[in-house]
């Protein structure tokens, strides 16, 4: 093998090895950030007095597919979504996640304003 070809090896190798650094510490952030957002959640549900709650933080492409893949993980029954029933320009602008649950889950979607 020629020098230049081991050259290349070479640099395919560093390149390699610092993508596989690099993902791992994308994971730690990651992780540390998922730490971060359940502690804040911990944080902020021990100022009231609940009993019996549970808490869930889950992550997927939108706000509408992590609820329907939630929903589908957790075996869900029924969805409930609040909705601030905006129309015209607002809707135009800020769309409706309850909508869009409404006509994409195949579970039934329970709307109400607030």
């Amino acid at each position: 093998m020629g020098s230049n070809k081991l050259n290349k090896i070479n640099d395919l190798e560093e390149a390699k090895k610092l993508a596989e650094k690099s993902l791992n510490d994308a994971s730690k952030i990651k992780e540390s950030a998922w730490k971060t957002r359940e502690k804040r959640m911990k944080e902020f549900i021990s100022e009231f007095n609940f009993s019996n709650y549970s808490t869930h933080i889950y992550n997927d492409i939108n706000v509408e597919k992590g609820i329907l893949h939630f929903a589908k993980d957790s075996n869900s029954d029924v969805i409930g979504m609040c909705t601030h029933g905006r129309k015209g320009l607002a809707h135009f602008f800020n769309g409706s996640i309850s909508e869009d649950l409404v006509n994409h889950s195949k579970r039934p979607v329970v709307t109400f304003k607030i």
